[in-house]
């Protein structure tokens, strides 16, 4: 009975609204503009970080890659220390690649390709490569103003095991099991990746929230499912399919340890991409000082190649 009066209540306020007909001038928040970063350095590959401005969320934009573009803001410089060294990563542009090059800076960046006409340009150094157990402090100076932030590449976990297990046998739709153990000395964070080799799908973090800590099941052994990675910048699939495994797939998945500035920022990411119109603003955290925003990023990876098969 409750239930029907919430629903009573409803349609008379529906019916209350559309009798009204006012036209309303709302004048729309202008946005706060900032400097963004993300970056990343990852054992046994080369570090990179892209620098771009903040928009209104209002503004008008044709495309994502023109609007990622549009976006990008040239640095005075960007230099990665560690151990008493200090590595320039000077400004490299799509353009000043070779073919091999461009295909292995897209893949990083998440992109299969780039529209001809547009050239995306970050700061990046193909000589050096992220090792374990290092810490790396980013020192950008934008506009004239410094901005740093540090984060770890720490020791590498792996997945105890995998297996298919068939969810929708009558589509052969299913997803991977693993277990994991997690030590028991340590807080330990963590963050999945997935790249469907047969379906051509590039590696790209998991649905339903990447990024766990083990606040839960420190020392323990659990098990959990993992589903299809997915990209925004490539994401053009739709229903059941898109997200599921299938039996006889190849699949690479990637499996890194966090530090808990990574974590917290890669969480609040998540909470804020799932609010409804009407939720509340929720921040989203960054490990840079000075006022910049974003995250720079290390990671502790395996990776396991696995066929789906029951």
């Amino acid at each position: 009975m409750r239930e029907l009066r919430i629903i009573f209540l409803m349609l008379i306020a529906v019916v209350g609204f559309s009798s009204c007909e006012k036209v309303l001038d709302v004048d729309l928040p202008e946005g706060v503009s900032g400097i963004v970063f993300e970056g990343y350095i990852e054992n046994g590959q080369f570090p990179y970080v892209i620098i771009s401005r903040s928009s209104n969320y209002f503004d008008p934009i044709q495309t994502a890659a023109e609007a990622i573009v549009n976006s990008l803001v040239e640095a005075d410089s960007v230099f990665v220390e560690y151990d008493g060294n200090r590595v320039e990563l000077p400004k490299i542009c799509l353009s000043d690649l070779t073919p091999e090059q461009q295909e292995m800076a897209l893949e990083l960046l998440g992109f299969e390709s780039f529209p001809t006409g547009l050239d995306l340009c970050i700061n990046a150094n193909f000589s050096m490569v992220g090792e374990l157990g290092k810490t790396y402090t980013l020192r950008a100076y934008v506009e004239g103003q410094l901005y740093s932030a540090t984060t770890t590449i720490g020791n590498t976990v792996a997945f105890d095991s995998l297996w298919y297990k068939d969810e929708i046998p009558v589509d052969s739709f299913g997803s991977i099991w693993v277990n994991l153990t997690d030590p028991a000395a340590t807080t330990d964070y963590y963050y999945v990746w997935t790249e469907n080799l047969t379906q051509d799908r590039g590696m790209a973090p998991i649905d339903g929230g990447p990024s766990f800590g083990d606040r839960l099941f420190n020392g323990e052994t659990i098990a959990f499912s993992i589903y299809q990675g997915s990209n925004l910048a490539n994401d053009n699939g739709s229903g059941e399919e898109y997200w599921w495994f299938r039996e006889g797939d190849t699949v690479v998945v990637k499996l890194g340890t966090i530090d808990q500035g990574v974590y917290d920022f890669w969480e609040s990411v998540d909470a804020a991409s799932n609010l409804n119109p009407f939720s509340s603003p929720t921040p989203v955290f960054s490990n840079f000082d000075n006022g910049g925003r974003g995250v720079w990023a290390g990671y502790a990876t395996t990776l396991d190649t696995f066929v789906c098969v029951k």
